[in-house]
């Protein structure tokens, strides 16, 4: 939907393409960078069992690999291009039809090294453009925080964390919008893992997704109709 109201103001695909793959690029490093604090919180206060700290750093680990992978392959534009179509000629199999041209993913790589290469050379970009994740990210879950204080139930701060990075670095990745329903069954799932009642942790999940999800949605709508 961003791409597509962009794109109608006649912003060059290049940019929207490199401002869209930015934008979640700074938004997961400032959520990963919270889990991990997170993690080493409870490894030094030793309130969970040692697997819980294994699985995590091997996900950290996981993460951090593709990163320096992605990094590698935009140095070495031959080896970006091959994988990219690679990636493209899977999804056109198991899609059974041409999601992805091949003809034109050369265009799209073009536009996208330009754009990253105007995006780096604007002073102070990434400092903005992380500061303003930092902000995002601060300000949701303490949103959810000020929820589980309304329903009378005390969040560490730490598990409240850990919960709520898991559970949109996993759910987003569903097929529905915003990870909806996945985002809200692996915190409810989580939470009671860590220990908060299930009615309570239902209860305080539900409530908090209708302010983060829904509530924007009638004006967001009104924006996309004044944007189209």
């Amino acid at each position: 939907m961003s791409y597509n109201a962009l794109r109608r103001k006649n912003v060059p695909h290049g940019l929207v393409f490199v401002a869209i793959a930015a934008q979640n690029f700074f938004n997961y490093a400032v959520l990963w960078f919270v889990f991990f604090i997170a993690i080493v919180f409870l490894v030094i206060t030793g309130q969970r069992a040692i697997w819980t700290y294994t699985t995590a750093f091997v996900l950290i680990g996981l993460i951090l690999a593709l990163t320096g992978y992605g990094i590698y392959l935009y140095n070495h534009r031959t080896a970006a291009r091959r994988r990219v179509g690679q990636a493209a000629r899977i999804v056109n199999t198991i899609a059974r039809r041409e999601v992805i041209e091949q003809d034109h993913i050369d265009g799209w790589l073009d536009n996208f090294f330009a754009g990253m290469r105007r995006m780096t050379s604007h002073r102070g970009a990434f400092r903005t453009t992380t500061a303003a994740a930092c902000v995002y990210w601060t300000f949701d879950m303490c949103c959810l925080w000020a929820t589980f204080f309304a329903f009378g139930y005390h969040m560490h701060l730490e598990l409240l964390a850990i919960g709520y990075v898991i559970a949109y670095a996993v759910g987003t990745l569903a097929p529905t919008p915003g990870g909806l329903g996945a985002i809200e069954g692996l915190m409810v799932a989580l939470y009671v893992g860590f220990g908060v009642p299930s009615a309570t942790a239902l209860a305080v999940v539900l409530t908090y997704r209708v302010i983060n999800f829904w509530l924007p949605i009638p004006p967001g709508l009104v924006s996309y109709v004044a944007i189209r």
